[in-house]
């Protein structure tokens, strides 16, 4: 018999699923992961996306729609935190439509879209995990924006370095 992995998935205020499972792919920020028995130990941020468990000829069994989280893979036991669920089975591209209509906040809007887009063959990375491309105030900035402020703090910072080498010397 072949070995088997511990698949446990907790939401913040319960454990949602706990069985034991060939193989499981996880969503996590840079790629999918296929985790199976004898992994060494590894920890993975998780993004928006698809858990797929396997069954033992490597075919999807059962599909489920996550928000990120974390994954702790060790000793045969893969144990993700997330922040919510939602099983392939019971979503259609209908229900999620209505569902980013009317999204009570970003993360739920961003979450249904997510499965809307999956559903229509569209797949992206959504890096909610690691969302480099916001401000303080939760704005969200474009990639070009973000390049220009980086190159802004870095002539800052050059320009405070000359000024500090001057003074150094007794130029002014």
């Amino acid at each position: 018999m072949e070995k088997e992995i511990t698949l446990t998935i907790a939401l913040p205020n319960k454990v949602y699923l706990e069985k034991k499972v060939p193989s499981v792919i996880i969503p996590a920020v840079r790629a999918e992961v296929d985790i199976l028995s004898d992994r060494a130990p590894s920890v993975f941020a998780l993004d928006f996306g698809l858990l797929q468990v396997l069954d033992t000829d490597g075919s999807v069994k059962e599909k489920y729609f996550i928000q990120s989280g974390m994954a702790e893979i060790a000793a045969n036991k893969c144990r993700l935190m997330i922040q919510g669920i939602v099983p392939f089975v019971e979503v259609n591209l209908y229900e999620a439509k209505k569902r980013v209509e009317s999204a009570e906040n970003e993360q739920e809007r961003l979450f249904y879209q997510m499965i809307l887009d999956y559903q229509r063959g569209i797949r992206r990375r959504y890096l909610r995990t690691l969302n480099l491309f916001s401000d303080k105030s939760g704005m969200k900035k474009t990639y070009d924006e973000v390049m220009s402020d980086i190159k802004h703090e870095i002539g800052e910072l050059r320009k405070r370095n000359e000024d500090e080498l001057k003074a150094e010397k007794g130029e002014n």
